[in-house]
Parts: C-alpha cells; structure tokens; sequence
C-alpha cells in the first residue's frame, strides 16, 4: 500500500510540473510587454508563411489561407493582442508593440526563413516586423491597405473615422459593410461571416487605441518604415481605388502590386483561388537566389 501511494504521489507531482512548467502552452507565445499571444502553426516546410490580421479580428479570418498553404509549407495565423484569444493587457497599443506579438510567435517556434503576410492594419505590423528581424524574412506582402503611402489623415477627419469605425463594430450591418467596402459579392454568406467573427460579449480593449496606433503610424511612421525596409516588398490589392506603385518605388525601389478586380477589402474571402496564386507567386518570388 505504501509503495502504491508512493507511485500515486509521483504521478500528481509529474502531472503538476508538466502542466504548471511556465505560463505558455504549445500555442501561446509572450510577447516582450507580457501579453500573452494565440497562434495556430499547422503544416512544415520552409518558408513559414505568418499571417496577419486586420485591425479587431481573430486569426480565424485566414482559415481558408491555413488550410491551402499548411499542405506544402508550414502555417501559422496569429491573434495580435486585443484580439481572438489573445491576451489584452498592454498599455501601448502600437504597431511596434503589434510586431513584437509576431516575433514573439516566430521565436517560440524557431522560424528561421518566413514570409509576413498582412491585412489591412496588418500591414504595418509586417512591415515594423520585417524591419526587426530582416535576417528571418524572405520577403513582405501587404494586403489591401497602404495604397499610397503618402496618403495622410487629416486632423479634424480622425474623430470621424474615429465614430465610423467604432459604430460599425458595435452595431453591425450588411448595409455598412458594403457601403464601406468590406466585400462586393456573397453579400449574405460573407456578413454572416464578419459576424461569426465577433461572438457576442467579445472585449473590445484596445481596440479604439489600436485605431489610432494605425492612423499615427500611417500620418507619421510609414514612408520612414518603408524606407527602411531591407526584403522584398509585394501588395496584393482589390481594385476599389488605385494602387500608387511608382509612389512606393520611390521608397522601396523593387516593390510589386497585384491587383484582384472586382472585389472589396476581404479580397482572400471573395477569391480565394485568385489571391492564394498570387501569393504563391510571391513567395517563390521571395525564395528565388539573388
């Protein structure tokens, strides 16, 4: 009996350590301001494919993308702070901070070659990302944002944006989603879709400083951050308002634009097959010797 409950007592101290042994899980990563970050990593090979979301959303609004590129390469979706099952405990709500959330990711699974994928707000974080860690990154896609990246915000326009952007999240339609832009085709199933996004009772911390971390970075740090840049630098855009690639080249030389027509913002939601052969054009564009 005593041996036994000498076994037993082991098994609750081994199963105690393995569960309490930091305060990560296989699909958590910290970033460097303590804030706990989700990701899914499905898939192998090299490069891994990082995507990023958009300003609110979870990681879930690449699934289609996971799906496709995990079977020849490994990929990962990551939840930025604030968002899908993130934590949300910061004070700094940057695009600096944001990039930290995605090296963090890259780090916990030893990614050494990566391509940054970026939607919308997620564009600024890969490219502050890419600025970071240039030895890791074969090359920068930006998705639908930043189509002139002299484009700046007015002042008196950021209230505005400021309520339009807020409103919409907090009383959700398929009317504003379409008058904004978000999607042209499959109205139905797409708004369905948005919704699914946004369980009810979702946190909406940092959120609002989040949209105003971007709209700083845009009217201040863009065309500095570009400049900066030291890895190919591709967009893959819808064609609702012109995509300025002699404006970029000013700033990054060999930058390339990929247009979907006849698409809104969620242009990977409208045609997956289209984009997603883009972005493999892309990426063995990026892996190419120099």
């Amino acid at each position: 009996m005593k041996n036994r409950f000498f076994i037993f007592v082991l098994l609750l101290s081994a199963i105690f350590l393995v569960t309490s042994c930091g305060n990560e899980t296989p699909n958590t990563a910290t970033s460097n301001d303590g804030v706990t970050i989700a990701f899914s990593s499905n898939g192998k090979g090299k490069p891994a494919i990082i995507f990023v979301h958009g300003w609110t959303n979870p990681r879930s609004i690449w699934d289609d993308q996971m799906e496709q590129f995990s079977a020849k390469y490994q990929a990962v979706a990551i939840d930025l702070a604030g968002s899908g099952e993130s934590g949300n405990n910061r004070s700094e709500w940057t695009m600096n901070a944001f990039s930290n959330d995605v090296i963090a990711v890259i780090d916990k699974l030893k990614l050494d070659e990566v391509v940054l994928v970026g939607f919308s707000m997620g564009a600024a974080v890969v490219v502050e990302t890419a600025n970071q860690i240039p030895t890791k990154v074969k090359g920068v896609v930006i998705v639908d944002n930043m189509q002139n990246p002299e484009s700046k915000l007015p002042p008196q326009m950021i209230p505005v944006v400021d309520s339009m952007m807020m409103d919409l999240l907090n009383n959700m339609s398929n009317e504003k989603l379409v008058a904004m832009g978000f999607y042209k085709t499959n109205q139905e199933a797409n708004f369905e879709r948005v919704l699914r996004l946004y369980p009810e009772n979702t946190s909406q911390i940092g959120w609002r400083e989040s949209l105003h971390g971007n709209i700083k970075w845009m009217n201040e740090n863009c065309i500095e951050s570009l400049e900066q840049l030291q890895v190919p630098l591709h967009a893959i855009n819808s064609d609702m308002e012109p995509t300025e690639v002699e404006i970029f080249k000013k700033y990054v030389p060999k930058f390339k634009a990929k247009i979907i027509p006849g698409v809104g913002h969620l242009v990977f939601w409208e045609k997956p097959a289209e984009f997603q052969q883009l972005l493999e054009e892309s990426i063995q564009e990026f892996m190419k010797p120099e």
